[in-house]
């Protein structure tokens, strides 16, 4: 009963690292230090709501860097989007993205979801 219960716990395992080595995730974008430190998370988890349309409140500005009160637009998102995905190689959704910033604390597909619109729009990891 014992070795029974080990191989089925050895096969349940293995069967959660096949998962999570074929899942798909956000590559960390090129980082060159000489662009302005970007945005957090939460700037563009709120972006990409409003672009959604999931909240009442209005789209972030720039402050500092290439686009230094530059407002987002729904075609600035847009073209973000088109940028990712064509540097990717992918055909991520707002929604998609909106789920990996959503998620509590530290993550690596959390980080590189907000340095990939950070990247593609002029600026540095944050």
């Amino acid at each position: 009963m014992k070795k029974t219960l080990i191989g089925i716990v050895a096969v349940a395992f293995v069967a959660l690292m096949i998962a999570n080595a074929y899942a798909q995730c956000i590559p960390a974008p090129p980082l060159c230090e000489c662009m302005p430190p970007g945005f957090t998370p939460g700037f563009w988890k709120h972006d990409i709501e409003v672009r959604l349309g999931l909240t009442n409140g209005a789209y972030n500005a720039f402050e500092g860097g290439p686009l230094d009160g530059v407002k987002l637009t729904d075609a600035l998102m847009d073209g973000y989007l088109a940028a990712i995905n064509t540097a990717l190689g992918t055909s991520f959704t707002f929604a998609q993205l909106l789920g990996y910033l959503q998620g509590p604390g530290w993550s690596a597909d959390r980080t590189n979801t907000a340095n990939w619109f950070n990247f593609v729009a002029g600026y540095g990891p944050f």
